[in-house]
């Protein structure tokens, strides 16, 4: 049904759509409180949903399917990014809908990294970057933590990610912030109220290293926002085909940037191969 994949396929052809895909700046971030959302409920009561367990932790989260089918019953169905990438056949559509209502490989890697090596988040401050279904800040919850919740589609926070909190707990939802829009807008907009050890003990980053331009972007939210004694996870694929990115010039970014360091802390060498990241910030 999609294709993952956007250097050649996002501009081209002739129509005023295309067009304008090739020039929309990114969007501006801002702060989505799911109760405003009339459609959430309806999300929530009727999406058929799967189940994830760890152990004595069993996460839900909504099918696609089933909310994609909502979104197109909906009124201004026309306005929802990832029906313009369905219609596209595809899974991103640069500065438009970048993936989010899918749940990527390496997102399941994370997870099991987490709960394999049993990382404590009791009273941790978390943030789950590009997070899509949220099933990783999700258990981070569910093991004693608050949670921010970001990614680029306001679409998929309102109808997947908050969806995905309210099924797991309600009482989650008052841990939880929920932001969309680009990650230099987000960073500029956390940094004011996001000070010291008010900042995120760990961020969790999973499938958002494959567009190289916008590693300046990335690397500015760790910067800005990750605690000095924090750590960071990032879970992604060796090489994007098709796309251009990685994690080795992930690495070599940071390496030119001198402010993190990093290891690769799990990899796997089968079929597409994928690592995680662990970095911090460089010892003063």
């Amino acid at each position: 049904m999609f294709k993952f994949g956007f250097s050649s396929d996002a501009c081209e052809g002739t129509s005023d759509d295309a067009e304008d895909r090739c020039e929309k700046k990114w969007d501006d971030c801002m702060e989505l409180v799911p109760s405003e959302n009339k459609i959430l409920e309806d999300v929530v009561a009727n999406a058929e949903f799967n189940i994830i367990t760890l152990g004595d932790v069993h996460i839900k989260y909504v099918s696609s399917n089933n909310v994609l089918e909502i979104l197109r019953n909906m009124e201004h169905s026309d306005k929802v990014s990832v029906l313009k990438a369905e219609q596209n056949h595809s899974d991103l559509l640069p500065a438009i809908y970048e993936g989010g209502f899918k749940i990527w490989e390496c997102t399941y890697d994370l997870l099991n990294y987490v709960y394999d090596n049993k990382i404590t988040f009791e009273n941790k401050k978390v943030l789950d970057l590009g997070c899509g279904a949220g099933v990783i800040g999700i258990y981070t919850i569910l093991k004693g933590s608050s949670c921010y919740f970001q990614d680029y589609n306001s679409d998929v926070i309102e109808y997947i990610t908050a969806s995905n909190v309210l099924l797991n707990s309600r009482d989650c939802i008052t841990k939880c912030k929920f932001y969309s829009g680009d990650w230099l807008s987000f960073s500029n907009l956390l940094e004011g109220c996001t000070k010291g050890d008010n900042k995120f003990d760990y961020i969790f980053t999973s499938e958002t290293i494959y567009n190289t331009e916008n590693y300046y972007k990335l690397h500015t939210v760790f910067e800005k926002l990750l605690k000095k004694s924090g750590t960071i996870f990032l879970a992604a694929k060796s090489f994007y085909f098709g796309v251009g990115g990685g994690t080795s010039l992930f690495e070599e970014y940071i390496e030119n940037n001198k402010i993190f360091k990093y290891s690769c802390i799990w990899k796997c060498a089968e079929g597409v191969k994928r690592e995680i990241l662990k970095i911090q910030f460089n010892d003063p």
